[in-house]
């Protein structure tokens, strides 16, 4: 898991491929709609808005085809992190919607705006926490990047 701030993604982008062309795309959706966008190649994107909420119940999950790159523009979430062979599988890996769910709960941190975090294969996590018990709004984009 990576989680730092906007400003610095070019840190990254020899480490994680496509994220250079995935913060481009990132760069188009800021003032879109919520919704699923697509671009020509396997790369999406997700633009999310609701209200955080207690998270404690939600399973774990990871992603096999895809890693997350998640972006906080408006509000505060927080967020849980585990190295997914920490966790027992609650559900086993369906291809067709790139997901496995785990029992447990993992370390917690806070994303606000300005800052991303990158979850790959491994890094089981569950997202949209209430910061401190609080829910809030929040605006977020979530970018789809193809597993290279």
């Amino acid at each position: 898991m990576i989680l730092d701030y906007y400003k610095n993604y070019r840190t990254y982008v020899n480490a994680v491929p496509g994220l250079e062309e995935g913060m481009a795309f990132v760069q188009t959706l800021l003032g879109k709609p919520t919704g699923t966008y697509r671009t020509e190649t396997e790369m999406y994107a997700m633009v999310q808005e609701g209200d955080t909420y207690d998270i404690s119940s939600d399973l774990m999950e990871t992603h096999r085809k895809f890693l997350d790159v998640q972006f906080v523009f408006s509000g505060q979430e927080f967020f849980e992190w585990e190295e997914a062979e920490q966790l027992e599988i609650e559900t086993p890996y369906e291809e067709e919607t790139d997901f496995v769910f785990y029992k447990g709960s993992g370390k917690s941190y806070r994303a606000t705006p300005g800052m991303f975090y990158i979850l790959f294969p491994h890094d089981a996590h569950k997202c949209r926490g209430a910061v401190n018990g609080q829910s809030e709004r929040y605006r977020k984009i979530v970018l789809k990047l193809p597993v290279s």
